[in-house]
């Protein structure tokens, strides 16, 4: 009966998450029925159920059910649009950061996390930055977004320290894994390679940041 209830509770917040994505991006396929909702709420009662074989219903199954609608919102209107929002984001943040002495971590690896993830990511971004404008190249939303940033404190602080680690190692093995196959079908297609190509990152640092909070992998 739990699992029902697990699989039912899923179901509620991938079809709630689906219409705040679509109130963000102003886009009305979100709020009718399409491949999103089917997907959403498959991938949302997926979820909830391996939260509660992990946890039970407990105040981590709580907790990270919270992160777990926050990742879920970041995927679909990074995937939709390559959006992120920072008014998601860093409301979630505080939150993570607040609820954080009732869970195992404790705030205080929570906040080292989210330290770590901010120092780290925000020297990609920075150097991203800096190399698109030494080389000169014009990528609409830039090489790597402001909105990754937001994500990735956001994800150190849901898995504290030394999770976050792990959370970013995998997010990079997992985004470089996706560029291979994407370049190797893009050579297929076209029988020519193009570096060019805009990949929304936000997707990687979702499913590694819930993968490492769930399984503590």
């Amino acid at each position: 009966m739990e699992i029902l209830i697990a699989a039912l509770l899923g179901t509620i917040i991938g079809w709630l998450t689906l219409r705040i994505a679509g109130y963000f991006l102003g886009d009305s396929t979100f709020t009718k029925f399409s491949r999103w909702t089917l997907s959403t709420i498959v991938i949302g009662a997926i979820t909830f159920i391996c939260l509660w074989f992990r946890f039970g219903f407990s105040i981590q199954f709580a907790c990270f059910a919270f992160y777990t609608f926050i990742f879920l919102n970041v995927l679909i209107t990074d995937i939709a649009s390559r959006a992120i929002f920072p008014i998601v984001l860093v409301p979630a943040t505080i939150l993570a950061l607040a609820v954080s002495p009732l869970l195992p971590m404790g705030f205080e690896r929570s906040l080292l996390g989210g330290i770590l993830a901010f120092i780290i990511v925000f020297g990609i971004y920075a150097f991203a930055g800096m190399y698109a404008r030494w080389r000169k190249l014009k990528i609409k939303g830039g090489a790597f977004g402001r909105g990754d940033v937001y994500l990735a404190t956001f994800m150190g602080v849901g898995v504290g320290f030394p999770a976050a680690w792990y959370a970013i190692i995998y997010t990079i093995l997992l985004s470089g894994v996706f560029v291979i196959f994407f370049l190797v079908y893009q050579y297929i297609k076209t029988k020519r390679i193009s570096f060019m190509a805009v990949i929304p990152y936000g997707p990687f640092f979702c499913i590694a940041g819930w993968a490492v909070m769930t399984f503590q992998m």
